[in-house]
Parts: structure tokens; C-alpha cells; sequence
């Protein structure tokens, strides 16, 4: 069982970018939220069973490496997914569940339900909206894992779908769609020992509710690469967004792509406690060729008590 809660304050400095994807991961809300509430069961050995209020991404689309990223590109579940409002993350719960088994330990395939509305990212309700309506729909996520190796290097792969069943906009705000299906793929190879090279795709043919059809991402991740600092990551993230024409026939604007780079490297100073600076490139925000790219510098502090 699990209880969690969340406290986050601050403005992101998205708005002065005027990207879809947002430099800052965590900021706002201004609020306590109760994020995580859920109760699992192992049963038969292979089987569990999770339920309660959770997000999606505590079991689907997500891996451990994006969460090296400062910019919500990569860190977080796909991004994709999001922006389209087929799923919630961290920290917005809904009430959802899932079933996963488990043969052995190179296959896991899980299927999970999750509740989605137009109330689902409202922070206002401190995550205490227990609520189901009649409007609300839901998101049923398929995954299959695989964790092998490839040419003798440890390997972690991931495919899945979403599939949700709601009403929702299109970009044209006069029609509407019933369901929404986004296909998804992750690959990570550990190349050479402590080196982790990985890419992910996320695709929707619904160009008319989905604001980025096509996600593709790609990363670096390196242990001690030097030989003083064993403890410490060295990243290296790149993220293409292709953005759909349905949706820019809606703003009036011809639009193609946003792309952002990242760089970053995390000082392990103290077993429970990191600094990671960070530097970001984002190339076209929007996607609408009319802002100038943008150049932003970040750091995260983190500490575990």
C-alpha cells in the first residue's frame, strides 16, 4: 500500500518560451495535493493486482532514465500522451488499477484502466476529487516488457497502446472524436558498461485531437564517465515533436516541428543528496517557425531524507 503526498510552488518560465514542451518538470500547483493512494496484491506468485487513485505513468509508458531530464520533452511519461489528455502524471490521480504478470524475469505484460475527464488535471481540488461522472471516460494501456540482453548487453524493451474512450475535442472545436488509440515503443541497450544509449516513439494517426502525432526521443546516459566522480550521470536528451496540420489549420498557422536538446550532469555530492545543472536548446517552439529558438539553463537540487 501506498500513501503519498505532494507539495509544488513557483511559475515555469514556459509562457517565455512559447514551447508545447515545458523546460520546467516540476513548478506550480501551489497547493498540497494527495497524490498516491493505492493498495497491491501479489497473487499466484506471477500476478498482482494495484487499484486506488494513481497516475498511469507510476506503471506505463515511463522508464527510469527520463527522469535524468529537466524538461517535461522526456521526463514524466510520454509527453505525447498528455498533451492529447489520454492519461494524468505526477502529480494528478485518478482512480485506475492494473494487472500485471510476471513469467519470469525476462517478460512482464500489463493491461491497466485509468479514469479520464476534463477534471483531470485540476489542481484546485488538492487531489481529492474521488468523483466519477457520467462524462468521464477511460484509458485502457497495454505493455509488454522485455528484459534480455542484445549482443551480450543488458537490454530493456517496451511496446504498448493506449486506447481512450471519451469525447473529446478536435483542433477544429467543432467536431469530436470517440476514441483515440496512440502507439508506443522504448528501447534502452547498456552499450558498453555504465553507458545506456535509448529512444522511444510514441504515434497517434488522429491528427485531429492529437497535438503531436508523432514523438520521437532519443538519449545518453553515462556512470562516473570520469574517473574521480563514480557516483555521478552524464545525459545527453534529444526530443522531435511533430505537430499536427489539423491543429495548426486551428491557430491560422503553417505548422512542422519543435526539437529541444538537453545536456546535463548530475554531482552525486552525497550518497543521498545531487546538484545537476543543465543546459536546454529548443529549436522552433511551437513549431510555427514565428518565435525565436530559445536557450534555457537549469538546475535541479535534490535530497533524501
Amino acid at each position: 500500500m501506498k500513501i503519498s503526498t505532494v507539495q509544488r510552488h513557483g511559475d515555469s518560465i514556459s509562457p517565455s518560451v512559447g514551447g508545447i514542451y515545458d523546460p520546467m518538470c516540476i513548478f506550480g500547483g501551489q497547493v498540497l495535493f494527495l497524490y498516491q493512494l493505492w493498495l497491491e496484491k501479489e497473487v499466484c506468485d506471477n500476478w498482482s493486482i494495484k487499484a486506488g487513485r494513481v497516475s498511469a505513468d507510476t506503471d506505463f509508458l515511463n522508464d527510469g532514465l527520463y527522469r535524468y531530464s529537466l524538461s517535461t520533452a522526456i521526463n514524466g511519461p510520454i509527453r505525447a500522451t498528455l498533451l492529447e489528455s489520454t492519461v494524468t502524471s505526477f502529480p494528478f490521480p485518478v482512480w485506475g488499477g492494473r494487472v500485471k504478470y510476471t513469467p519470469d524475469d525476462k517478460h512482464q505484460f500489463q493491461v491497466g484502466a485509468y479514469q479520464i475527464g476534463d477534471g483531470m488535471f485540476d489542481f484546485t481540488k488538492h487531489g481529492l476529487d474521488f468523483s466519477i461522472r457520467s462524462d468521464d471516460g477511460v484509458s485502457i494501456l497495454m505493455q509488454y516488457d522485455w528484459t534480455s540482453t542484445i549482443c551480450e548487453r543488458p537490454t530493456h524493451l517496451f511496446v504498448g497502446a493506449v486506447n481512450s474512450f471519451f469525447e473529446f475535442d478536435n483542433h477544429d472545436s467543432v467536431g469530436t472524436t470517440d476514441y483515440v488509440l496512440r502507439v508506443y515503443a522504448h528501447l534502452a541497450v547498456e552499450v558498453v558498461p555504465n553507458l545506456t544509449v535509448f529512444g522511444f516513439a510514441a504515434n497517434s494517426e488522429q491528427d485531429e485531437v492529437a497535438l503531436t502525432p508523432l514523438q520521437i526521443s532519443f538519449g545518453i546516459n553515462g556512470k562516473g564517465m570520469f574517473s574521480s566522480r563514480p557516483d555521478d550521470h552524464t545525459m545527453f536528451f534529444a526530443t522531435c515533436g511533430d505537430l499536427s496540420d489539423d491543429y495548426g489549420d486551428s491557430i491560422g498557422e503553417a505548422v512542422d516541428h519543435e526539437i529541444v536538446y538537453e545536456v546535463g550532469h548530475r554531482f552525486q555530492v552525497l550518497p543521498s543528496a545531487y546538484i545537476q545543472p543543465a543546459l536546454q536548446y529548443i529549436v522552433t517552439p511551437g513549431g510555427t517557425g514565428d518565435i525565436a529558438n530559445s536557450t534555457v539553463l537549469g538546475a535541479w537540487v535534490g535530497a533524501t531524507f
